[in-house]
């Protein structure tokens, strides 16, 4: 057997094993082969990136295109200025003032994610965020999440990042150390250093996980009614199945905006914990000076 004609077995297989909802890439790799076909399987969580990106994109400069300061906004000016401003409100509400200059990363991190989310409710669309590579440890299997570990993976190294520019290299170092300030303190740093470095590497395998299990297993429990009432018609005369699956469907829209609202919270969180604390007291304290 050919490596093309191996590669296309492996990929009927896999289609077959695996519980989710055909999308455009699948349908297409039925008709299209050969290098074009296998194109199209290994980049199809690529392409549904680009779809979101293409679509926030189109959404955004279309909403600032029509901004005019003297006209009055238009309904998709509105809701863009609404999401904005409501993350904005959001950062600066648990970071204070200095978090302003992060709410664009912070919001495109929650605007990619809960695209994605609403993305794989369309017909023939695919989450990303439900991707996973299968890791083979002797009879173990073990998924591996891909585009989500790529996000927490980004994440991590922006708050490292922010840890090591707002305290410096010194600061940095103190922080994970525990912030030793006597003797018992510098006798902990050899247990307290060990301890922060695995809380800082756990985050985002936390932050990885935890939303790629929700969203596959959303995507499973879609494609298990899906299949129950595409099935009922055996027995039933529906030409197109029964809807079973539509009430898990608007229970998706409310949980995958949870989803990245958990993974944006956590990200601004996980800032503010490098932030040094006398600049978190300090502005808690300075709307009390400014109101007296």
């Amino acid at each position: 057997m050919s490596q093309e004609a191996a590669g296309a077995a492996a990929h009927e297989a896999a289609k077959e094993s695996s519980l989710e909802v055909l999308n455009f890439i699948h349908l297409a790799t039925d008709y299209v082969h050969g290098a074009a076909g296998e194109f199209l399987h290994r980049y199809e969580n690529l392409i549904f990136g680009l779809i979101v990106i293409s679509v926030l994109a189109s959404v955004f400069y279309f909403a600032s295109r029509s901004a005019k300061a003297d006209a009055v906004p238009g309904r998709l000016q509105s809701a863009c200025e609404g999401i904005v401003g409501g993350l904005e409100g959001f950062v600066i509400g648990i970071l204070g003032e200095r978090g302003r200059k992060y709410v664009p990363f912070l919001g495109t991190i929650f605007l990619y994610i809960w695209t994605m989310n609403l993305l794989g409710l369309l017909p023939l669309m695919h989450n990303p965020n439900a991707n996973a590579m299968t890791l083979t440890v002797g009879p173990i299997s073990l998924p591996i999440p891909t585009t989500t570990a790529a996000l927490a993976l980004l994440v991590f190294v922006y708050v490292q990042s922010i840890g090591v520019k707002e305290n410096g290299i010194v600061g940095y170092l103190d922080h994970m150390a525990g912030q030793p300030r006597d003797a018992f303190g510098w006798a902990m740093v050899p247990l307290m250093f060990p301890i922060h470095l695995i809380g800082e590497i756990a985050k985002p395998l936390s932050l990885a996980f935890r939303l790629y299990g929700n969203i596959w297993g959303e995507d499973v429990l879609l494609a298990v009614f899906i299949g129950l009432g595409v099935g009922a018609t055996a027995f039933l005369p529906v030409p197109s199945g029964l809807p079973l699956h539509f009430p898990f469907l608007l229970l998706a829209l409310v949980t995958g905006t949870i989803q990245a609202f958990v993974f944006t919270l956590l990200s601004t969180v996980y800032i503010a914990m490098m932030l040094p604390h006398e600049d978190h007291a300090h502005e808690k304290h300075a709307p009390e000076h400014a109101a007296h």
